[in-house]
């Protein structure tokens, strides 16, 4: 039996990156790869969700030093600044993450953290950007090390096209796109939406000027996300915007659902769940013409792209004003389901089929 192992970043839960792993590893154990997931750690109420698929867990005991997202870079920094990792596996390597540099035989690139932080330190609170100044050095030397393994793996799979020009553009082949996969079983719309709000995401890569612009402008916001760990003070004062922080996928799900449109003013965002989540559930995202976002959105047909803050602000005024052409939520629908489970984890298995082939 071929066995394939599938390393991954920290466990917290079956969200994001890991998400793709979990989907991907199900699936293959189901046709009948022997699977195991390679993660830094792993919490154990989900290392039984992987378990429980068949997916054996390996933690190789690797502890974040904070909690929450800076756990994640703080492990993607000191894994960088130790150099390649190698934890001796003789199996079919996917490298689905940004914290383990492991040549694999095949790594999934989902952009480099250097370029990440970079674009966002320009909207950190002054003492994160004083703080980023002072470790660019070490992010570097991170950043390089990444690229190392990216670049000494058989083959590099990219999860946008913005994702793989920024491979290609360091020098190193790219095989194809595989985005990432959403759950349109889960993700879909509902009878009868509201539309009595806009949503959108609050995170690190959240541009809150454009929020403030367009709440002051009279739009109603919902917002959820707890990953940001320097929320305005006027953010969650606003009387126009709704902050619920974490919320559970079903309470999401009746978010996306019931919203007039989704907005996604982000800084840096190689691929984007959230736009693809939306426009699953019947909902037209309004966002930039750039990076992954400007990829999965098509203009004015499942949503609207614009290319500055002002642009966005504008727009969104209009369309809460104004409304839309509502076969835009049956088009969003359509598109999101080229992000089907179903269709991405076929793709995966036909290059990995193709690899194992290759390989013998």
């Amino acid at each position: 039996m071929q066995c394939i192992s599938l390393i991954t970043d920290g466990v917290d839960g079956v969200t994001g990156p890991v998400r793709v792993a979990y989907l991907l590893g199900s699936f293959l154990t189901k046709v009948g790869f022997n699977v195991n997931v390679v993660s830094p750690y792993v919490r154990e109420e989900v290392r039984r969700d992987f378990e429980y698929v068949g997916i054996r867990v390996r933690d190789l005991g690797i502890k974040p030093l904070l909690p929450g997202q800076s756990g994640h870079l703080s492990i993607w920094l000191l894994n960088g600044l130790r150099g390649l990792v190698d934890y001796g596996d003789d199996c079919l390597t996917i490298n689905l993450s940004f914290e383990l540099p492991i040549p694999s035989t095949i790594f999934y690139a989902q952009g480099y953290v250097g370029d990440l932080l970079r674009d966002l330190s320009r909207e950190f609170p002054i003492h994160y950007r004083l703080g980023y100044h002072i470790a660019i050095p070490l992010i570097g030397i991170a950043d390089s090390t990444y690229h190392k393994a990216l670049s000494h793996s058989k083959y590099v799979i990219a999860n946008s096209r913005y994702s793989a020009e920024s491979v290609i553009s360091r020098g190193v082949k790219v095989w194809g796109v595989i985005n990432p996969p959403i759950d349109t079983d889960f993700f879909k719309p509902m009878p009868n939406p509201t539309q009595d709000y806009v949503i959108t995401y609050v995170g690190k890569e959240t541009q809150f000027k454009v929020l403030r612009a367009m709440a002051n402008a009279g739009i109603k916001i919902v917002a959820f996300g707890s990953k940001v760990p320097w929320l305005p003070r006027w953010f969650v004062k606003h009387r126009n915007i709704d902050y619920r922080g974490r919320v559970s996928d079903e309470e999401l799900v009746r978010l996306y659902a019931n919203a007039r449109f989704t907005v996604f003013p982000f800084i840096h965002e190689p691929f984007g769940y959230v736009p693809v989540e939306s426009m699953a559930c019947g909902t037209p995202v309004l966002t930039y013409n750039r990076q992954g976002p400007g990829e999965t959105v098509i203009n004015n047909e499942t949503g609207w792209l614009v290319n500055s803050p002002e642009e966005l602000v504008n727009l969104a005024v209009k369309l809460w004003e104004r409304g839309y052409d509502e076969a835009m939520r049956i088009k969003a629908r359509d598109r999101a389901m080229a992000f089907s489970i179903a269709r991405i984890i076929s793709q995966w298995l036909g290059a990995i089929n193709g690899f194992i082939y290759r390989v013998s």
